[in-house]
């Protein structure tokens, strides 16, 4: 069988595979892949070396996975990149990642949450969902994203009436997305589970498109004002591991 997987890195300090998928049933202009199609945490010299080799089987993913298990004691795996869910074949993924004990956590926009892939979540004791919030007008999301935000809300709640571990985040765009649209998002996940979560990141401008980075005291606003209806976190607070090792494709 294959799979969508394009790429695969390695954080040692978190014991943690990053697995991306090639693909997306979104086209927001501000998305990082638009930089590059690889993990952008990778040093300079490491990206220039890297090329496509394809996409991957999955016997050929699942012997990288345990190749990984063995030499570096690897405890997780996050689901990612472009969009997980337009792979068909992500439930057997996320079943063959729970067999072997390991933590999975899927990053996704939720359009796309299929009755397989629900019950998959439902069973797998050691999942989390982290789903992205672009907006929550209707006339943007469409305009963006190319899809309406309907679908997305009615999954995010299918999977929290399902028992699925389910985390918010979303980026914070001056001029698009911004402080007050992020305390909006907040207040509305507040309605759904009095125990939500919602990680704030900052843009990473996109050359050609209007949108800057926000400031530190922007995202200290943004944070702030979500703190009063859930609880927020941001990946800019939290540092970044030492090593990040390429697992697919090797450098040439």
């Amino acid at each position: 069988m294959r799979t969508r997987i394009s790429h695969i890195t390695y954080y040692v300090d978190l014991r943690s595979a990053y697995v991306q998928f090639l693909g997306c049933n979104f086209t927001c202009p501000w998305c990082i892949r638009r930089l590059t199609p690889w993990d952008h945490h990778l040093d300079s010299n490491e990206l220039a070396r890297l090329r496509f080799q394809g996409m991957l089987s999955m016997d050929g993913f699942l012997q990288i996975i345990s190749d990984a298990i063995v030499k570096y004691g690897m405890e997780e795996v996050v689901l990612g990149g472009e969009e997980p869910t337009i792979d068909p074949a992500l439930p057997i993924i996320i079943r063959e990642l729970s067999n072997r004990r390991l933590r999975v956590r899927l990053l996704t926009n939720a359009y796309e949450i299929n009755d397989e892939l629900l019950s998959t979540l439902r069973q797998c004791n050691d999942c989390e969902v982290v789903i992205g919030i672009k907006t929550l007008d209707p006339n943007k999301h469409i305009k963006y994203t190319g899809k309406p935000i309907e679908p997305v809300l009615n999954n995010v709640k299918r999977l929290l009436e399902s028992g699925v571990r389910v985390i918010f985040e979303t980026v914070l765009i001056p001029g698009l997305n911004d402080v007050n649209d992020i305390e909006a998002i907040a207040k509305y996940l507040a309605t759904l589970s009095r125990d939500s979560i919602l990680i704030i990141d900052p843009l990473i401008p996109i050359p050609g498109t209007p949108w800057r980075r926000p400031t530190r005291e922007e995202l200290s606003d943004a944070m702030s004002r979500a703190g009063k209806y859930v609880r927020v976190m941001s990946h800019e607070r939290l540092g970044r591991p030492s090593e990040v090792i390429t697992l697919y494709p090797r450098p040439r």
